[in-house]
């Protein structure tokens, strides 16, 4: 089964995972750099293993759809989020963060927008894999 939780809070009555990408980036240090001969010096702090997640209503229900979206916007100024999700095989958990989300509009409807899935790209306040 997938689910999605924030903080502690479940969202998969509202909204399902469609699309589950994992990611990762490996951060230097102050110390990285390119040595006068051309060699590259690392300084690895860590890798970062994050997720870009897309969701999509369940069934009809769009106040769903709009209450996470909304969710979204109102925790995207905090420090951090407790982030837990599972696509049916995989369950992930971790502190995360994340700066941009979209959502495609689906159709207007006598004047009602209808919104379409919602793509988050979720980065891990911490690295999961350190030297």
């Amino acid at each position: 089964m997938s689910y999605i939780k924030l903080n502690g809070r479940e969202f998969d009555a509202d909204v399902a995972i469609s699309s589950y990408n994992r990611n990762f980036s490996v951060l230097d240090g102050e110390n990285a750099g390119r040595a006068l001969a051309g060699r590259m010096v690392r300084d690895i702090i860590g890798t970062y293993i994050g997720h870009k997640i897309r969701v999509f209503r369940r069934g009809d229900n769009y106040a769903g759809l709009d209450e996470f979206w909304d969710y979204l916007v109102e925790h995207s100024v905090d420090d951090s989020v407790m982030l837990e999700a599972a696509d049916g095989q995989t369950t992930i958990s971790y502190e995360a963060y994340y700066t941009t989300g979209s959502q495609d509009i689906e159709m207007v409807v006598n004047g009602v927008n209808y919104w379409g899935e919602i793509e988050i790209n979720f980065v891990p306040m911490d690295a999961q894999v350190k030297p």
